[in-house]
């Protein structure tokens, strides 16, 4: 979308992006655009404990996503849509359609592409001993392990993501009843995001469709693991000799 730029924040499971749209309009005051999910504006500061704001909404629940860029998002919108207003429309039932249940669901695996290069356990040993001589105090203090700090840290992610849909259209009355589940895992070890969803959409007209009613119930539950990002350099210059676990009593 012209005008709108989107950057990664980091590799975090559930993490969203720096999204901004023609730029910062402020120095001092937040940047982020007003997300509208179905009329409902949501709170600038978003969910406390969430990671991501957008993560509220099942992206296999999403029927259309616009993008209010110019000073039409503030006539609509007020001060609130001043740097932006990202607005989302859900899917619904289509009316006269036969009853279908859908399915759909993906599994993914990440790995750390490399790791950076560091001397083991033996390498270490003897760079010490040649630096300080046998008997010093330096070689005393090292270990007799073999540690891969990096590859500690580190592990295959997979991560899993299931949609049921269930819609349809009686007389008068389209519905759409979807269940979703995110269970994403994080190559550092103990990240991990997962995510439960539901949502239900009434769509009934009267009087000869003259009067139309759109009826939304949505329920989000999201648990956040935040592994501490610190062992990523901690690992790099950890001593290679020493054990993972300490055996003293």
């Amino acid at each position: 979308i012209a005008g709108v730029n989107v950057t990664s924040a980091s590799g975090t499971p559930g993490a969203g992006a720096t999204i901004r749209i023609r730029r910062g309009s402020s120095l001092n005051a937040s940047n982020d655009q007003l997300i509208v999910i179905d009329g409902l504006a949501m709170d600038n500061n978003g969910v406390k404990g969430l990671s991501n704001p957008l993560s509220m909404v099942n992206p296999a629940d999403i029927e259309s996503f616009t993008v209010l860029k110019d000073a039409s998002a503030t006539a609509i919108y007020g001060s609130r849509g001043s740097n932006g207003v990202i607005i989302i429309t859900t899917k619904k039932g289509r009316s006269g359609s036969k009853p279908s249940i859908a399915y759909n669901g993906n599994v993914s695996v990440s790995t750390k592409k490399k790791t950076i290069d560091v001397m083991d356990g033996d390498q270490f040993r003897q760079f010490v001993t040649n630096m300080y001589g046998e008997g010093s105090a330096a070689v005393a203090a090292l270990g007799t392990a073999n540690t891969d700090w990096q590859s500690e840290i580190y592990r295959a992610a997979i991560s899993t993501d299931h949609n049921i849909t269930v819609s349809g259209g009686l007389k008068n009355m389209p519905y759409r009843v979807s269940v979703g589940y995110t269970n994403q895992q994080g190559i550092l070890k103990t990240s991990d995001f997962q995510r439960f969803t539901a949502s239900v959409n009434l769509s009934p007209s009267f009087f000869e469709d003259h009067l139309k009613v759109n009826l939304n119930a949505k329920g989000m539950i999201a648990k956040t693991g935040y592994a501490n990002t610190e062992a990523v350099g901690a690992a790099v210059w950890m001593d290679p000799t020493q054990s993972i676990h300490d055996d003293r009593p």
